[in-house]
């Protein structure tokens, strides 16, 4: 894990509160991290990771200004998509001050993650949520939050076995074409990331959290089990572990989302693994990326372009016949793109 600057604490304006009968997400800066909110129509809210734990408690303290400013008194669930860090390490603090009913995870850490990880971030995870309801998820499973369709798609390092609708299914031609390093593994958990896809009208975002490389693989080779998405939340902060250009010629996304941070992820080849496929509309960064300055998109799409930070998010709106609206919260720069 790497030292990151801390930044100012997050202030969530008025103008981004939901609006009725939308599928809002928002991605909160926790700097190289992962915490998302996710609040569909309909009233329940689920939290996706919880950043990193910090003495300063900066992530904990921007989720719950960020959960305060939408009336969240309590999250209906909370997913912890893999145990390292930047991702779980902080949900055993974050629940002391906004709880959760229901805590969804992959179960046991994958076996080649590192002892360290074992201790410091799985069995602390695990004794924080003890006596609450647990929820462990495989491929295939739906996880229950009122309003949206979300389908695990990855978990534990397994993956689908049957497709998930649309043009899911079909052979993949690019399968032994596009480059992809299926021999990536590391002493994390990132192989065990549960990844979600959701499903809101004709909308289709997919967050593979840190999924590595040779478990991407499985989703679209042989066949696309996935198919087509409108809107990809790019993997492991954008590094080049994940990301293979195989993924974006499969899933075709309009948008991506790249949660890095200015020194974290963004790394060069990452940038080019998202333009491969040709029919990408736009990118939008959290940070600007100092390993690939040449490769950053403009300012306009970028939350956090200077250092220290303002610790702004990115938020997504979805209305009921799939149209979605992407606002950098920094500029009010929003972008709608319709189904």
């Amino acid at each position: 894990m790497r030292t990151l600057l801390c930044c100012a604490l997050l202030l969530l304006p008025v103008s981004l509160l939901p609006a009725a009968k939308t599928l809002d997400i928002y991605i909160i800066d926790t700097e190289g991290g992962k915490g998302i909110i996710v609040a569909p129509p309909g009233g329940e809210t689920m939290l996706v990771d919880a950043g990193y734990p910090r003495a300063d408690d900066r992530d904990t303290n921007r989720i719950v200004s960020a959960a305060q400013a939408l009336g969240i008194k309590q999250f209906d669930y909370v997913v912890a998509t893999h145990y390292d860090a930047d991702h779980s390490g902080n949900i055993s603090k974050l629940i002391t001050r906004i709880p959760a009913r229901i805590f969804v995870d992959h179960g046991e850490i994958v076996p080649t993650a590192s002892e360290r990880n074992r201790k410091d971030f799985y069995e602390s995870y695990v004794k924080a949520i003890a006596g609450k309801n647990r929820m462990i998820v495989k491929p295939g499973d739906v996880v229950p939050l009122k309003g949206v369709k979300i389908t695990v798609v990855t978990a534990g390092g397994a993956a689908l076995a049957k497709p998930v609708g649309g043009a899911a299914g079909r052979p993949n031609a690019l399968c032994g074409v596009a480059s992809i390093n299926k021999d990536v593994t590391d002493i994390y958990d990132n192989a065990g990331s549960v990844g979600l896809l959701y499903e809101y009208g004709k909308f289709r975002m997919l967050d593979l959290a840190d999924l590595l490389q040779s478990v991407e693989y499985k989703l679209v080779c042989p066949t696309n089990l996935i198919g087509q998405v409108s809107l990809f939340m790019v993997s492991h902060h954008g590094f080049k572990v994940s990301n293979s250009q195989l993924l974006y010629q499969s899933l075709q996304p309009r948008v991506a989302i790249m949660n890095n941070a200015a020194r974290k992820g963004g790394e060069i080849e990452t940038f080019d693994a998202i333009r491969s496929d040709k029919r990408l509309e736009d990118l939008w960064q959290m940070h600007e990326s100092n390993a690939a300055k040449e490769k950053n998109v403009p300012e306009q799409f970028i939350a956090n372009p200077a250092t220290p930070c303002e610790a702004k998010m990115i938020r997504v709106s979805v209305q009921p016949d799939g149209t979605f609206t992407v606002t950098n919260t920094r500029n009010n720069f929003s972008k709608t793109y319709k189904p």
